[in-house]
């Protein structure tokens, strides 16, 4: 079996952790006195993966350079979703494509369940998702999304959306996911379809995409994680404790 190609979202300009990045984009804020960038590029190093690219915007110069780097300079007017595109030239439809938000941390054992599975659309979940909201904010539903699926089959029924109780949210998507080689084609071929069906399409979220997939019954699956992993939209963030590292 071919490596995995992995891409990393490291666009993001980070306004909400200002003033950390002034002269930084948000994956290179350090947590622990190390960027965030810096813990997931420890893993994939250590499981022998050596397929990167990191899809740079704001402040893309310092970025490693000892990766393969795209850069989305329409980044400031567009979303998560057009940045992944931009470097849709470099996507192998040999290989699985594991795609990561450049603000998250986790633990080895979480990239080694997502290499593991064998779904079209692999997608981790944090199903004990309430532990590490409470600890980041006093009201859960402030900041999370709904995700509902069929905890038997696994089957995603809807992800990203506002939620109006916790009933709505199963668990959490942490901007993980992998696409296996049998559906990168059917992945780019729906990506096109929805751009030419949406006229906002280049500021869509990479939620909204994931959505419009499952609701014309794509296969999308949650992988099940418990914790062990972090995201850093805010200042407050980085002084939450994490106990995996």
């Amino acid at each position: 079996m071919k490596s995995p190609q992995i891409f990393i979202l490291c666009a993001g300009e980070g306004r909400r952790l200002r003033p950390l990045t002034e002269d930084q984009p948000k994956c290179l804020v350090p947590y622990r006195n190390k960027p965030l960038l810096q813990y997931q590029l420890e893993i994939i190093k250590a499981l022998q993966l050596n397929d990167v690219t990191l899809i740079g915007g704001y402040r893309h110069e310092v970025l490693p350079n000892t990766y393969a780097k795209i850069v989305n300079v329409r980044y400031a007017e567009t979303n998560m979703l057009y940045s992944l595109f931009c470097a849709e030239e470099r996507m192998d439809a040999s290989r699985d494509m594991i795609v990561a938000y450049g603000d998250i941390i986790y633990h080895a054992s979480v990239l080694k369940i997502l290499l593991e599975a064998n779904d079209p659309i692999a997608i981790v979940t944090d199903v004990d998702w309430k532990y590490y909201w409470k600890n980041r904010m006093e009201d859960p539903l402030q900041d999370a999304e709904t995700f509902r699926w069929d905890p038997h089959t696994r089957r995603i029924l809807e992800l990203g959306r506002k939620p109006q109780s916790q009933s709505d949210i199963q668990g959490q998507y942490i901007g993980l996911f992998k696409i296996s080689a049998s559906y990168v084609t059917t992945f780019k071929t729906f990506y096109h379809h929805f751009c030419q069906t949406h006229t906002n399409a280049e500021k869509a979220y990479m939620t909204d995409f994931l959505q419009y997939l499952i609701d014309r019954q794509q296969p999308a699956f949650g992988i099940p994680i418990h914790n062990r992993w972090a995201e850093f939209d805010t200042v407050q963030d980085l002084q939450v404790k994490v106990d995996f590292l």
